[in-house]
């Protein structure tokens, strides 16, 4: 299950130079305090960081920019092995539920100054009991499970860092704002595709899986941007959408998996190629349609 990559150390690296360095120990830390997580059952604390501790462009954006800046999170990528003994890699990426907002119950016990502090976790709060799930993990984990048989998951986020902006009591969420989907880094580069594309090279998926519109059209811009290999997004049919990462790894968009988008993924489950195809939740059928597209 959770496990760390055989080129781990360079992804520490990457999120420690270009995206966050918590403290002196930078990321290593963060990632020690998931993998206790899991190994405690949710008894030990995931710590959180600070907004002054993020790499550019993001510090000055978030510092300066926005002075209406709130609910500050960052999902860290995490990884996962098989069932099954294998080297053959899953990169799942999208654009993750987002944290529950300030005024919520949430937060009431968990010390979190909203204008400095940023709270660590993980995409799909897949570190939490898989055996015993609540809420939306009931649905989700169904999905992950099923990959799992077959093929190690490298899950990510398409935006590193997420927040809110808070004016005259209206909520704005991050992936909304231009000035953030389209940060660049000194070099021009946009930086959020600087991450992801450094994150493909390190973990060198056999095949990528996009959830979701915001996914799917933010990896196709970024290959574009850093490969130069232009695809055009369709509208969801009743099959997965393929498309390929640098004319060379295969990319598969399917709808999210949240329930928001259960009307998308109908159209896929109830096409008659898949009927033969049997689950108790949309998210196990659509993971085993996946898995024929990848063995095609």
């Amino acid at each position: 299950m959770f496990s760390f990559h055989k080129n781990h150390s360079q992804l520490e690296c990457l999120i420690n130079n270009y995206l966050i360095a918590p403290n002196e120990l930078g990321v290593n830390l963060v990632y020690n305090e998931i993998s206790n997580y899991i190994d405690s059952g949710g008894a030990t604390k995931i710590n959180a960081g600070f907004i002054s501790n993020l790499k550019e462009p993001f510090k000055s954006l978030l510092q300066q920019n926005f002075k209406n800046v709130t609910t500050v999170a960052i999902d860290f990528p995490i990884y996962f092995k098989s069932k099954i003994e294998t080297k053959k890699t899953i990169m799942v990426c999208a654009m993750d539920s987002f944290p529950p907002i300030p005024n919520s119950s949430y937060w009431n016990d968990k010390n979190f100054d909203f204008k400095k502090n940023i709270g660590f976790w993980a995409p799909f709060s897949l570190i939490d009991n898989w055996h015993a799930p609540v809420g939306s993990m009931k649905t989700n984990i169904p999905f992950f499970r099923v990959l799992l048989e077959e093929y190690n998951l490298y899950i990510t986020d398409v935006y590193k860092v997420f927040f809110r902006l808070e004016n005259d009591g209206q909520l704005v969420n991050s992936n909304t704002i231009s000035d953030y989907t389209e940060i660049k880094n000194q070099e021009g580069t946009n930086i959020h595709g600087y991450l992801l594309s450094n994150e493909i090279q390190i973990i060198e998926p056999d095949a990528i899986v996009t959830l979701g519109n915001s996914a799917r059209n933010k990896l196709l811009h970024i290959n574009y941007l850093i490969n130069n290999v232009e695809q055009q997004s369709k509208g969801w049919s009743n099959e997965p959408q393929m498309y390929k990462w640098k004319n060379s790894i295969p990319i598969i968009a399917i709808p999210h998996i949240s329930g928001a988008a259960n009307g998308a993924k109908s159209a896929i489950l109830n096409n008659s190629n898949y009927s033969n195809i049997t689950g108790n939740y949309q998210n196990e059928r659509l993971a085993k349609i996946i898995k024929l597209k990848i063995n095609e």
